[in-house]
Parts: structure tokens; C-alpha cells; sequence
């Protein structure tokens, strides 16, 4: 589902992001990207959905090589590919119905499609009674449960998740990394960027382990956080 080939990330600034990454995830894997903060886990995730190209190396998603994507192709790849994000990045001046409504919009979903899928997501994420409440009247919890909504109302078979629970209280966490692995148990592939311990403990999934753009450690058959 998704092949990272001898990847390297070099940006402007001269910042070597990813060094000769290798990397492929089974289609329905639940993967862990583990490591500190600069490891380039966010990095990462940006090349799968496409929002950089890499500097050398080549990124397949379900058959695509996204750096080969021509502008107008990119919208198509983003229906496969949901995007969540630790600060959540709703709209404050829109309704909840209308934050995972927006995903559809910029797609150009039609109207009748629009209002089929958005109670479908919210409903999943448990927050179907909420369509009508804004942002900042909900917790954050039930805000990043929002931002999954968006990130699956189009059905997109690959799901990332970079830090989604870095803003939230231990229980929180737990409550949307359980989230996570019930959409994963939906024939979804979930990738998630975390430098959560306990999280990644607890759950006992596959862990991959970025340190200073390159992985140290692959550990397929359920890892821990840190080996070492």
C-alpha cells in the first residue's frame, strides 16, 4: 500500500530531513512512526499524502509514484489518503457538519454525496449528535475525534495520523488511539507518527524508528517504543 524506495528529503534551508529511508506497509497494517521530534516522522507522512516531494528516491502509494502526480491528479490521490493532525486544524467559524463537509467540498463532492457521508463519519467517530455544535465548544478529545471524521469521510483506504495525541490527557489518548485501531479493523492501513511511549507500549503493534532521518529499527512482530 505504501513503498518508500532509498528516500531522502534535503529542504531548502539545507535541513536533511530523511537520509535513504526504505520502507514498505502492508495494505491494513496498523504501523507506529516512532522517534524525537526532528526524527522526521511529520516528514514522513507529508510524502505519502503528497504535500512534499522527496529529494531523491521514490514514494508509491497503492501503485502511484506521487512525486510523478501531475497537479490536477493530486486531489484523486488525497481520496486515498485521510490526514490527521495534532492540532486538529478545524475551521472555528463552521459547524462540525460542516469541518468534515469541507473535505468533501475540496474533492468537489457533490451536494447529494455530501449529505450521505458526513452523518456516515460523524456517526463512526461517535459524535453524530454534535453535527450542529462548533469547535470551541467541544473538548479536545472531541475535537481530534473531528478531525478523524474529516480524514475518513471520503473512505480513503490509507489513514495518517502524525502526533495525534500530543494535546491530549492520558485517558484522551487512549481513547482515540482505540479509535484508530477499530478503523484500522475496517480494512483501513493506519500509520501513526507518535513520540507517545506509552501509547506505542501498550498497543504492541508494528514500530518503525526514525533517528535523525533514518530508520534504527524495524519491529514488525508487535514493538516497543524504544529497544535499546
Amino acid at each position: 500500500m505504501i513503498d518508500l524506495q532509498s528516500v531522502s528529503m534535503r529542504y531548502r534551508d539545507g535541513t536533511q530531513a530523511l537520509r535513504d529511508i526504505d520502507l514498505y506497509i502492508e495494505r491494513n497494517e496498523f504501523v507506529f512512526i516512532t522517534g524525537p521530534s526532528g526524527a522526521g516522522k511529520s516528514t514522513l507522512l507529508g510524502l505519502v499524502y503528497r504535500d512534499i516531494v522527496p529529494t531523491s528516491g521514490k514514494v508509491v502509494v497503492d501503485g502511484q509514484d506521487v512525486a510523478k502526480l501531475r497537479p490536477n491528479r493530486v486531489p484523486y490521490l488525497r481520496r486515498k489518503v485521510g490526514v490527521v493532525f495534532q492540532d486538529f486544524q478545524l475551521l472555528p467559524r463552521k459547524t462540525i457538519w460542516e469541518n468534515v463537509g469541507f473535505a468533501l467540498d475540496v474533492v468537489g463532492a457533490s451536494r447529494r454525496e455530501k449529505y450521505r457521508k458526513v452523518p456516515i463519519s460523524l456517526e463512526l467517530v461517535g459524535l453524530a449528535e454534535k453535527a450542529d455544535a462548533f469547535p470551541y465548544q467541544l473538548s479536545a478529545g472531541q475535537r481530534q475525534r473531528v478531525s478523524i471524521a474529516r480524514a475518513l469521510v471520503n473512505g480513503p483506504p490509507i489513514l495518517l495520523a502524525d502526533e495525534p495525541t500530543g494535546n491530549l490527557d492520558p485517558d484522551t489518548s487512549w481513547e482515540i488511539i482505540q479509535l484508530l485501531r477499530n478503523i484500522n479493523k475496517q480494512n483501513t492501513t493506519v500509520v501513526v507518527a507518535t513520540h507517545d511511549r506509552e501509547i506505542v507500549d501498550r498497543v504492541n503493534c508494528r514500530v518503525v524508528q526514525l533517528l535523525q532521518g533514518c530508520i534504527v529499527r524495524d519491529a514488525k512482530e508487535g514493538g516497543k517504543y524504544d529497544a535499546s
